[in-house]
């Protein structure tokens, strides 16, 4: 696969993030991605297929983000991220271009971003954006739309916090983060569940998504759930 086709990929995910929260700025992500030996270079093991690179020196920040080639390969044909063969590999590319727009979007105010902060946010973008792929917005409230959309619901948070298997061993920092970030983002995607997607809501789903999106990272670990 062409470099251009595993920007491509990764520049589309970008598109969707920016439009959904409607992010006013955000630099093109095709500059700033890396390949293997740049995250080795920099001490991180890109074995683990998705790496967001920050380095600080003074009010500035470095960026670089590398998503494995294998999970952009199986995602240039189009397609539903939910279907067997592409899930996995879309979450991993998902989560880098989540990383990767957040980032920069609260660097641009000034605000500095945890870790935890940046894999709680990609654990809601991951619900939403396969939630909203492709679907039809308020057409959703006619005929048995609403039962669809609220089985695809339930599907994704299935597959993305209850079936999900963490890379890291128990008892390790990296696991405990992984864990709280995708319980605290289960909680959350079951309340958008029950409040916006068995009515059809898709108004103010995304009114609900681009309120979170702004929120203080407190307000995040503490909201509905």
């Amino acid at each position: 696969m062409s470099v251009d086709h595993h920007a491509a990929v990764l520049t589309e995910l970008q598109s969707t993030f920016v439009e959904l929260y409607d992010v006013d700025e955000s630099p093109p992500v095709g500059p700033f991605l890396c390949d293997a030996e740049d995250v080795e270079a920099a001490g991180a093991d890109p074995e683990r297929g998705e790496v967001l690179l920050v380095h600080e020196h003074g009010n500035d920040v470095s960026v670089g983000l590398y998503v494995t080639p294998g999970a952009t390969q199986r995602l240039v044909a189009a397609g539903d991220p939910l279907a067997p063969e592409r899930f996995e590999a879309w979450c991993l590319a998902a989560e880098g271009v989540s990383h990767f727009v957040y980032l920069l979007f609260r660097a641009q105010s000034g605000a500095s971003v945890s870790q935890l902060e940046l894999e709680v946010q990609a654990e809601v973008d991951k619900y939403a954006a396969a939630l909203l792929r492709g679907s039809e917005g308020p057409s959703l409230l006619a005929g048995n739309g609403v039962g669809l959309f609220l089985a695809r619901s339930q599907a994704i948070r299935r597959g993305l916090y209850r079936d999900q298997t963490l890379i890291d061993a128990p008892g390790t920092a990296e696991h405990g983060r992984y864990q709280l970030a995708m319980d605290t983002a289960g909680r959350y995607a079951a309340w958008l569940e029950r409040s916006f997607v068995t009515r059809g809501d898709h108004a103010g789903l995304v009114t609900e998504l681009r309120r979170f999106y702004r929120s203080s990272p407190q307000e995040k670990l503490v909201r509905p759930g």
